[in-house]
């Protein structure tokens, strides 16, 4: 997908030609941003104190006073969300940037150009309006193949709502229909599909990413993001297969992490499925990533430790 990225931009500039008229503007203003989508992290996200690549088993690990595993893990749900997300909003940057082929009323096309990451396919870009409602496809055919030889890789949609990229969208990736057409996904090869569900109408903003495995039927490991505009942050995640706790059963896992701009935080750690199913983590921690406060509701001697009052107040993102 990289090295489809970096080659639209040289077929547009070779293609396309003219100015952006004022109904053009709208077709674009349809497309989401970087800054529309993205999760934003605390400094402390990236402050080189080394986030780790998968939940611990909950244990000794859990310190008060000791450094926050699960935060990091959250921040690293965050940096991949938006290596995701980045990866999907490049392919649209490059349209955004470059004025339509066709200019059809309701709708506009870029392309078809020949596809220099797919030799001997061509690609195009269709947008279509009905209303405050757009539609948008990237596709691919067999080069002189005829109107009924396109096929998707990206759907899209928007619908506007209260001002400019303000309003509910969809995109997604078929990574399945391209390798049935022959393409190479790389290290995205044991994924079927890719979509995003985002909303920008309402506070908090939120944006969902869903990842649908080879060969199933509904998408098993979901990422969700929620912002405000004073900077508090949201990371919501389900992750399936983990061995957390130990035992004979993988837990699936529902993990909710909110921090302040300054890197506080607090994350609630729900097992759905496996050995402790039931069972709840919470934790919070201060502005160097250092636990505060632990609750755990299957331990009834000692079900919490440090002082609640230090958890910062997020209320702003229930809504």
């Amino acid at each position: 997908m990289r090295n489809l990225v970096l080659a639209l931009p040289c077929a547009l500039a070779l293609a396309c030609g003219g100015d952006f008229s004022n109904d053009d503007l709208e077709f674009q203003n349809a497309l989401p941003q970087r800054e529309d989508l993205a999760a934003k992290l605390p400094a402390s996200a990236r402050s080189g104190q080394g986030p780790v690549t998968r939940v611990q088993r909950l244990g000794a690990s859990q310190v008060l006073g000791g450094a926050s595993e699960l935060a990091f893990q959250a921040y690293t749900a965050g940096t991949r969300f938006n290596t995701s997300v980045d990866a999907l909003l490049a392919l649209l940057e490059v349209f955004r940037n470059a004025p339509p082929t066709t200019r059809e009323g309701d709708r506009r096309i870029w392309g078809p150009f020949p596809s220099g990451d797919h030799p001997g396919h061509d690609m195009r870009f269709v947008m279509e309006r009905q209303g405050a409602s757009f539609a948008y496809l990237l596709q691919f055919r067999p080069q002189g193949g005829g109107e009924d030889a396109w096929w998707t890789y990206l759907p899209g949609t928007f619908k506007a709502d209260g001002g400019i990229r303000k309003g509910t969208g969809t995109l997604a990736l078929d990574l399945q229909a391209a390798r049935a057409h022959g393409f190479e996904t790389g290290e995205a090869s044991t994924v079927d599909r890719l979509d995003i569900d985002y909303q920008t109408k309402a506070l908090p903003t939120s944006v969902e990413l869903l990842f649908t495995g080879a060969g199933a039927t509904a998408p098993d490991t979901r990422y969700a993001s929620r912002q405000t505009p004073e900077g508090l942050g949201e990371m919501a995640f389900r992750l399936p297969g983990v061995d957390l706790i130990p035992g004979g059963l993988l837990e699936t896992l529902d993990i909710v992490a909110r921090w302040t701009p300054d890197g506080r935080g607090v994350l609630v750690l729900d097992i759905l499925v496996g050995d402790a199913k039931g069972a709840q983590y919470t934790e919070c921690w201060d502005a160097r990533t250092r636990i505060t406060f632990i609750q755990r509701n299957w331990d009834f001697l000692n079900p919490t430790e440090g002082d609640r009052s230090t958890c910062p107040d997020v209320s702003a993102l229930d809504l």
